[in-house]
């Protein structure tokens, strides 16, 4: 299966990742400037693409700038800001219709990467700074989408034990950074910060389509340029086990349903050889409707709303999380630790294993077909440094073994565990 990206370094710190493919009708742009996440620029860094979004000095308000992308045949642009680690990726996309398959349509990507890049380098400035209007709109829209976290009460709790656990670590901060920051944002201050992502940010730029590699090393360089400099990629602080005793933290909201969240540390990242055994020791104890925190805690004894388990692979930590009743919290955290216990010792079925690999499997082989999952793979790629096809990947889970899952879940080590429950006094 050909699905590997060649890279063509750019500059220092700047690599263009290329998978030619017949497989899609359109070609996709992937950019990311990669920052450290720091409590001083992590609001900034999530405002910022928000910002750009809105216009640029070619299509200098946001209808000039959608008619020009319905121009080119409907292509569709989106930002983000994403979270690996102790990494704060600020994410541009871009979907344009491969002119193979349009009729008289010529030079499709080079227009589109011009679009790119005037957004991402060639911004609207009003004076010494952003568009006022548009960082004041922006600004409002992050803020609701920080407060609105609460909204989701699953999320909300993860997002509360990630603070507690990590609590004097980069990684206890949000991807969408803080609603305390935001007053202090002004338009000049955000386009130094703008300049300084430019100058100092690793940055990884992933195409895939029906696209010649040696022609579009030249196109990007010209169309998205960005200064020389020193990039330096930033670094994750893993910490393989807890170093204080167990964290029990409550939360009390007006809330209908409690929330159990236990953190744990594990110290395996997708760098080390257990990362695979990690991934099916995951699956097996609560990844998948058919896993132990599943099939015990909800469908057994009828404890919980939802029971599963995840993990973050660039930090090494992992979450057991399950929707309960008040009262049911104690019997339900009790019996999420015995699974835990179980896979640990290698209390592991045929069925769970065999059931956890070949959903892990196809959940894998269905990631070729689609461009965004193949280039959250390739970024996996970049932070891990293993050049792994999804061949590679699958042959990696058929070879793990019962024993490697349990040795991969010893490391699982309960750091912190988490209630949001109702408020006192309520019935």
């Amino acid at each position: 299966m050909a699905d590997r990206f060649t890279r063509f370094p750019l500059s220092e710190g700047v690599n263009l990742y290329v998978q030619p493919t017949t497989k899609f009708k359109t070609t996709t742009i992937y950019v990311y400037f990669h920052m450290p996440l720091e409590p001083v620029t992590v609001t900034y860094n999530a405002l910022l693409p928000m910002v750009l979004a809105r216009a640029s000095a070619d299509f200098p308000t946001t209808a000039e700038l959608a008619r020009h992308l319905d121009e080119l045949y409907g292509a569709s642009f989106g930002v983000d800001v994403a979270r690996r680690g102790e990494v704060q990726s600020i994410v541009f996309q871009m979907e344009v219709p491969g002119e193979q398959h349009i009729p008289g349509a010529q030079g499709l990507l080079p227009q589109a990467l011009d679009v790119l890049g005037g957004i991402i380098t060639r911004p609207l400035l009003v004076g010494d700074g952003f568009k006022p209007e548009y960082v004041e709109q922006e600004r409002t829209n992050l803020r609701q989408m920080i407060e609105g976290l609460i909204n989701d009460k699953r999320r909300y709790a993860m997002v509360r034990c990630t603070a507690a656990m990590c609590e004097g670590e980069s990684f206890a901060l949000h991807r969408l950074g803080r609603v305390e920051d935001l007053e202090g944002v002004t338009p000049a201050s955000l386009l130094a910060h703008h300049r300084r992502v430019l100058a100092e940010a690793p940055v990884d730029i992933f195409i895939l389509g029906d696209v010649d590699p040696s022609e579009l090393r030249e196109e990007v360089a010209r169309r998205l340029p960005l200064q020389p400099g020193v990039r330096r990629f930033p670094d994750t602080v893993v910490k393989r086990s807890p170093d204080r005793p167990v964290k029990d933290v409550v939360d009390r909201l007006d809330v209908n349903q409690g929330v159990v969240v236990i953190g744990f540390r594990s110290g395996i990242t997708l760098r080390d050889e257990l990362y695979f055994p990690m991934l099916v020791a995951n699956g097996v104890l609560g990844g998948f409707s058919h896993s132990k925190l599943f099939q015990e805690v909800r469908e057994k004894n009828s404890l919980a709303y939802f029971a599963y388990s995840s993990i973050e692979t660039v930090k090494g930590v992992g979450y057991m999380y399950a929707g309960v009743e008040f009262a049911d919290a104690e019997r339900c955290k009790a019996i999420m630790l015995e699974q835990l216990r179980a896979v640990q010792e290698g209390e592991i079925t045929d069925a769970e294993m065999e059931t956890t690999i070949a959903t892990l499997v196809n959940d894998m082989l269905s990631a070729a077909d689609s461009p965004g999952a193949m280039a959250e793979l390739a970024v996996d790629q970049v932070f891990s440094g293993r050049d792994l096809s999804i061949d590679d990947r699958v042959a990696r889970y058929r070879q793990v073994t019962r024993e490697q899952v349990a040795e991969a879940a010893r490391h699982f080590t309960p750091d912190t565990v988490y209630m949001l429950t109702r408020q006192e006094g309520e019935a």
